[in-house]
């Protein structure tokens, strides 16, 4: 297939499983922050579940199908328009030459999958053919999609193995966490604040991490401790300087200063890359018990 760029829509990127294996070298896993999503997709149009996706962010681009084909939109809620006519989310959809593919805005999610069926043929770099921006650069600048580009998939030599891949659940605001290294820094009441009360996501947040309306206080002796920079990953929630609850995602920095007072779970990390400015979500804490394994503390 080959499907042409009208319009880019905010961001839109082309994403996979990430760059696993080089968080030792300061690189960040990246990749589709919904992974389950991603894979549906791909399993909706017979490409093997890891082939690359576009990854939309609120605002859809608008595309020309240029060779008849299939694609498929999951992750939030956009709507999808074929020539203006609606077609249906989490579904194979069948497209012929000169179709416009269009998508209207998520009343619920920030971040759709588009899949598109056939082997892409994109650059990749250490395997994965993620974008990623550190800072204002962008390691990957043709991952990133704008009007004029056109994507070329090609028919596999080889069809991908049947996979089992059913429908993602639907997102949820209960983000299940374990404690972190430096969880017992917080005050008794900081640690009631962060595991009791609704948080709201603030701007800017991103790809790598969302900024919380929450703030937190270290007990006294932890305050003014010069801390080692030490390891994070997708899902570490940490306390600024100034006290603000920051929890990072798939673009985030691989060490980091800040106390690290919660991992959230990786089943939750689809959830919170969904979360957009405004909305909100609970922590829950997970409780190990040596015989019985983990239970959510309430």
């Amino acid at each position: 297939m080959i499907i042409t760029f009208i319009t880019s829509g905010i961001r839109t990127t082309t994403q996979d499983k990430g760059r696993r294996g080089y968080t030792h070298l300061g690189i960040p896993v990246s990749g589709a922050i919904d992974i389950p999503a991603m894979r549906y997709a791909n399993h909706l149009v017979g490409n093997a579940i890891d082939t690359p996706v576009l990854e939309i962010t609120l605002s859809g681009p608008q595309l020309r199908c240029e060779q008849a084909g299939s694609i498929a939109v999951t992750g939030a809620d956009f709507g999808v328009l074929i020539n203006g006519q609606p077609k249906s989310h989490n579904e194979r959809i069948v497209v012929q030459a000169g179709d416009i593919i269009s998508l209207t805005k998520p009343q619920k999610g920030c971040r759709g999958y588009l899949a598109i069926e056939g082997d892409w043929q994109v650059q990749r770099w250490l395997g994965s053919a993620s974008a990623l921006r550190v800072g204002s650069h962008e390691l990957l600048p043709t991952a990133v999609w704008k009007a004029g580009d056109s994507l070329v998939t090609r028919q596999p030599r080889v069809h991908p193995w049947p996979a089992a891949v059913l429908e993602p659940n639907p997102f949820s605001n209960h983000i299940s966490a374990h404690k972190g290294p430096e969880f017992h820094w917080l005050t008794d009441e900081a640690k009631g604040n962060l595991l009791t009360q609704p948080i709201t996501v603030c701007e800017p947040s991103n790809r790598v991490g969302l900024r919380t309306d929450t703030t937190l206080k270290l007990k006294d002796k932890y305050r003014s401790r010069e801390m080692l920079s030490s390891g994070v990953m997708p899902g570490t929630v940490q306390v600024t300087t100034s006290g603000e609850a920051i929890l990072l995602l798939a673009d985030g920095q691989t060490i980091g200063g800040y106390p690290r007072v919660l991992q959230c779970s990786q089943s939750s990390l689809r959830s919170l890359g969904q979360l957009r400015a405004g909305d909100t979500f609970e922590l829950q804490l997970v409780k190990q018990h040596a015989s019985h394994g983990a239970s959510i503390s309430k």
